[in-house]
């Protein structure tokens, strides 16, 4: 399943909610909070949202492996393309 904004995976699946998210409408907003109190920014269409490991793990992803510090725990804007690219792999085959 892809957002259909990059053809990227989906992100954000409702039954993260339970756990406390921060959204945003704009990507330096989302960013700031990521700097300051960490987490791991996701899009969602077009916005943004700062979630904890246990909503990762509901993606089927592994919140500790090693390639989310790699691309900054920022899946908007990736510091490590290659990085990104294995964790997608990981959440196309979670999805």
């Amino acid at each position: 399943m892809t957002d259909g904004v990059r053809g990227a995976p989906v992100m954000w699946l409702t039954s993260m909610a339970v756990f406390l998210n921060h959204w945003f409408t704009g990507y330096a907003e989302a960013r700031r909070l990521l700097e300051q109190e960490g987490g791991y920014l996701l899009p969602f269409r077009h916005q943004f949202v700062v979630v904890t490991a246990d909503a990762v793990r509901v993606l089927g992803m592994d919140p500790s492996d090693p390639d989310w510090s790699r691309i900054g725990y920022d899946w908007a804007r990736p510091a490590d393309a290659a990085a990104w690219a294995r964790l997608r792999l990981q959440r196309e085959i979670a999805a």
